[in-house]
């Protein structure tokens, strides 16, 4: 699992970039990352969930997930994004240290 920041008033400047591998995380984190995976339905969501018109300070996600036989990324806003994308989203951010 692999999630991009870019954008904020830092702009390209301030991009981070969080690299998840289930098999090396404790069963209970990671057990809870894969649930948040699929509350979203994360393999069956648009490729894009962006703001019609985004601010140049909005910052814009890009997640990529690849569970062997089936793989899939979606570019997002949170503000356009559904609440259990927020809450995965919100989880690798709090849980997971920038590379």
């Amino acid at each position: 699992m692999i999630l991009r920041c870019s954008g904020g008033f830092t702009g390209p400047a301030g991009a981070q970039t969080r690299t998840v591998d289930l098999a090396r995380l404790p069963q209970p984190q990671a057990t809870e990352l894969e649930q948040l995976v699929l509350a979203c339905d994360f393999f069956a969501l648009p490729d894009q969930l962006v703001k019609d018109a985004p601010k140049s300070w909005d910052f814009q996600y890009d997640l990529e997930v690849d569970q062997g036989q089936q793989a899939h990324s979606v570019r997002y806003h949170l503000d356009a994004a559904p609440p259990q994308l927020k809450a995965l989203t919100d989880k690798l951010n709090d849980e997971v240290e920038p590379d």
